[in-house]
């Protein structure tokens, strides 16, 4: 291999490595991950937390939020599963919350879109939390603490 196609080679798999390895980066402030979901779960704030993620976040997230959204594909990174081993349920409600509304991006590639614009209300997106909830089969707030 000529040594510029050897350089390309290794410049790929460092970058490849970075964006394996930034997953785990991405984390709340203690004080955002220890938040408690103050809507209270009802069927009609799981019916506004349902159609809230339809529109917003099924599109990369997946119906199921198995991080197989029609979007998945195109984007820097795919989406996470919502409702795997290391997904939303490994995270607190503070945490899930403190996500959608800040969202992520890094190296100048959004990664996550914030949804504090899209989302307005706080109370909605707390509706999101309890809803994302349901795609992992748990109740609001069972993530451990």
């Amino acid at each position: 291999m000529r040594p510029s196609r050897a350089r390309g080679a290794i410049l790929l798999a460092l970058a490849l490595a970075a964006r394996t390895a930034r997953g785990d980066e991405w984390k709340a402030p203690e004080a955002e991950r220890l938040r408690s979901n103050p809507v209270a779960t009802t069927p009609a704030t799981l019916q506004k937390g349902r159609a809230l993620y339809q529109k917003h976040c099924a599109t990369c997230h997946g119906d199921k939020g198995l991080g197989d959204g029609a979007a998945a594909p195109f984007n820097a990174e795919k989406p996470p599963s919502l409702a795997g081993p290391k997904g939303a349920p490994t995270l607190t409600d503070g945490e899930i919350l403190w996500k959608i509304t800040t969202g992520r991006k890094e190296e100048g590639e959004v990664l996550m879109p914030s949804m504090a614009q899209k989302i307005p209300a706080e109370e909605d997106r707390w509706k999101v939390v309890s809803f994302v909830r349901t795609l992992a089969g748990k109740p609001e707030g069972a993530a451990p603490r």
